[in-house]
């Protein structure tokens, strides 16, 4: 197996709609034996798409080889109806410098103040994870980036459940801090009453390098896939439904820490971290998340300046809130069809509108919204170093706002289903139409 990061530029030719014309043409570009870990449109022209892809390449006798030769992208299924109960979908990408969501758990207040607004909502450990805290609320559904993906394209349903028996592997390179691990464990036991006190140290040190795409967002490659793969193997044997994992990311310098707690740049290993576990969620379609130990520590500069930094400096292993997302992480299930699914299982029938940031709309959640026909509401206030606005995808389903404040007013105007023509003046009158001549 190898990891590679790589850009393909694809001729403009949006039809049907973006999710089709892109993921043919991305199709046609990918060599054999290999499955896409990360889809992304980073930009565009009149006449061209960039796209920033994470490949995995793999032999074809290769014991998942069938697995990773189904690409979802490829068959995405269209939301049937609109299902009880009402949820919403919470975007915040990593490695893009979001204003809401660079940092730590920073995007926890305004995720738990859409969820306020929903039966239920779904998101990713990027917009709630924080270190040592992980403050979610109790009907946020804590879904892995890539399941995620596989689950707004009509591929994954989500059980929800009281609880996960969380396994953990363990980078050797970290083996340092292999006590600060065990702690984190046995105090999520002691006091959480988690169910997480199974560990595997990995044969083998995974390589995990931070690398920075052309358009500046932070990204990364695995040198030894396969030791994620045997871990999990091994964890699952022995009964778990849950993983997460913590490794040494290389390559973050003094200079890249100070330039990200100043807002300059992402967070250098926000990228890596999510093919970690894409990877994971690909292969095994288990509840899963990382975090990164606390090698570099020493770069730190321990700053009281910017307070969505903060929690990185309240932690050692930065794993307890992977823990406590994970214990109540819903199971994911494979279904073939959403015309008729089982009534105790969420589904994309059951998301009335997906929510991102104004300025990445490039993303497998916004194509989907697309596709489907569902409400995708863009904040403006959530900036980050991309430039893929409506203003140049021109999708009608987009609903443009300023803030999360007035995200939250069109998503109660959605759930009571009140048109949002009637909250705007002036109202146009009706209008007449007429057979043709």
């Amino acid at each position: 197996m190898k990891i590679e990061n790589t850009v393909f530029s694809l001729p403009l030719n949006r039809q049907e709609s973006w999710l089709k014309a892109i993921a043919g043409a991305f199709a046609e570009r990918l060599e054999q034996n290999s499955y896409p870990l990360r889809f992304s449109i980073v930009d565009l022209t009149a006449e061209q798409v960039l796209i920033e892809s994470t490949i995995l390449t793999f032999d074809s006798q290769h014991r998942y080889a069938k697995t990773l030769s189904n690409i979802e992208i490829l068959e995405p299924r269209r939301k049937a109806f609109q299902a009880r109960p009402f949820g919403v979908v919470q975007i915040i990408p990593t490695g893009i410098r979001c204003e809401f969501g660079g940092f730590a758990g920073d995007a926890t207040p305004v995720t738990n103040l859409l969820a306020a607004a929903v039966d239920f909502l779904v998101t990713h450990p990027n917009a709630v994870n924080a270190s040592e805290l992980n403050e979610m609320a109790s009907n946020i559904l804590y879904v892995e980036g890539k399941s995620l993906d596989d689950f707004l394209l009509g591929h994954l349903g989500l059980l929800p459940t009281q609880s996960n028996r969380v396994g953990t592997f363990i980078d050797p390179t970290g083996a340092a801090y292999l006590d600060d691990v065990v702690n984190t464990l046995n105090a999520a036991r002691a006091v959480k009453g988690i169910d997480c006190s199974l560990y595997m140290i990995l044969e083998r040190e995974l390589g995990v390098k931070i690398e920075w795409s052309q358009s500046g967002c932070a990204v990364g490659t695995i040198v030894d896939p396969e030791a994620i793969l045997e871990a999990v193997e091994l964890l699952i044997a022995r009964g778990v439904n849950a993983v997460g994992g913590v490794s040494v990311i290389h390559g973050v310098t003094h200079e890249m820490f100070s330039r990200h707690l100043r807002g300059e740049i992402p967070n250098p290993s926000g990228g890596v971290e999510a093919i970690i576990t894409h990877l994971i969620s690909k292969i095994f379609k288990l509840p899963t998340a990382h975090a990164p130990l606390p090698y570099y520590q020493s770069l730190k500069e321990k700053t009281t300046l910017n307070p969505r930094a903060s929690a990185e400096f309240i932690s050692a292993p930065h794993y307890f809130c992977v823990l406590k997302g994970l214990s109540r992480a819903p199971r994911l299930l494979s279904i073939s069809q959403l015309n008729s699914v089982p009534a105790d299982l969420v589904t994309l029938n059951n998301i009335g509108a997906i929510i991102v940031p104004a300025s990445c709309l490039g993303g497998i959640p916004a194509l989907v919204a697309e596709f489907s026909g569902i409400p995708l509401i863009a904040v403006s206030e959530n900036q980050t170093i991309l430039n893929v606005s409506n203003a140049r995808m021109r999708m009608a389903n987009v609903i443009e706002v300023s803030s999360y404040l007035e995200a939250i007013g069109v998503v109660v105007a959605l759930r009571e289903g009140i048109s949002l023509e009637s909250l705007r003046r002036p109202i146009q009158p009706a209008q007449r139409v007429c057979p043709p001549v």
